[in-house]
């Protein structure tokens, strides 16, 4: 059931995404001067607005846009390149095997958040450095879920059979590991979308993520904070999303681990 529930919100989330504008008329962008710090439910803009008099509910809509985009992607590249990394590291085996677990170890012992931190001042603000602090620093534990169902797979005997009748490694990658990994990428990938949205929002909270006029679920959120005696709504409502996201992302995940 909860499951279910999840998949709905996501599917949500995604109506959001492709109608953004649509469903308010408004810009998220747009200033009005007469309305800075309106409350809610004020005509035309339901959720208030915010210091600059921007509507919120624009706002947010914008930002789930930004967010989901951030999560996909780190969830695609982090999940393409721990696959990449524990598929070759279960598949050769032997010294190659223990000396990338050793790194992956090594890099492992580091917070995710710290790489990501560290990296962005490297690479600066803006969505692309968003998705690359955070595939790097989110892909070792798909890859040590991916080599541990790697070396399952080598001990099945179909493999022996197939390698008898003279099948190559690339072959045997294509046909008989990548299509039995594809349902553990998948349920990967459900649990690391919602890391990613929960690092950028970390990241734009403490002023390393997005700039603005960019905006996020984390720059809403940092915005909201600078106003919480004043306007705590500011604050609450993509607070809120975020947590719900989260919540839908795992259910949704667990679901698909279950079938």
């Amino acid at each position: 059931m909860l499951g279910v529930g999840g998949i709905l919100f996501l599917l949500f989330l995604v109506v959001l995404s492709i109608l953004p504008e649509r469903l308010t008329g408004l810009e998220p962008v747009r200033q009005d001067t007469h309305l800075v710090l309106a409350p809610l439910g004020t005509p035309g803009h339901l959720l208030g607005c915010d210091f600059l008099g921007r509507d919120n509910l624009s706002r947010l809509i914008s930002g789930s846009v930004v967010s989901l985009l951030i999560g996909v992607s780190v969830g695609i590249f982090s999940t393409v390149l721990g696959a990449f990394w524990g598929l070759l590291s279960g598949y050769v085996g032997g010294v190659f095997d223990s000396v990338l677990m050793r790194l992956l170890e090594v890099w492992y012992a580091l917070p995710e958040l710290l790489i990501a931190t560290i990296l962005m001042l490297v690479l600066g603000h803006g969505i692309l450095s968003v998705v690359v602090a955070l595939s790097i620093g989110g892909w070792m534990g798909v890859a040590r879920v991916v080599r541990a169902e790697t070396l399952k797979i080598r001990e099945q005997s179909y493999l022996e059979a197939a390698r008898s009748l003279g099948a190559t490694p690339l072959r045997l990658l294509l046909k008989h590991f990548v299509p039995n990994l594809i349902p553990v990428l998948f349920v990967l990938l459900l649990f690391r979308i919602p890391g990613g949205i929960l690092g950028e929002s970390t990241l734009s909270f403490l002023g390393l993520g997005l700039s603005p006029p960019a905006s996020s679920w984390g720059t809403l959120v940092n915005e909201g904070w600078k106003a919480l005696p004043l306007t705590p709504w500011i604050l609450a409502f993509p607070a809120l999303m975020i947590i719900l996201a989260l919540l839908a992302f795992q259910w949704a995940g667990e679901e698909s681990g279950l079938r």
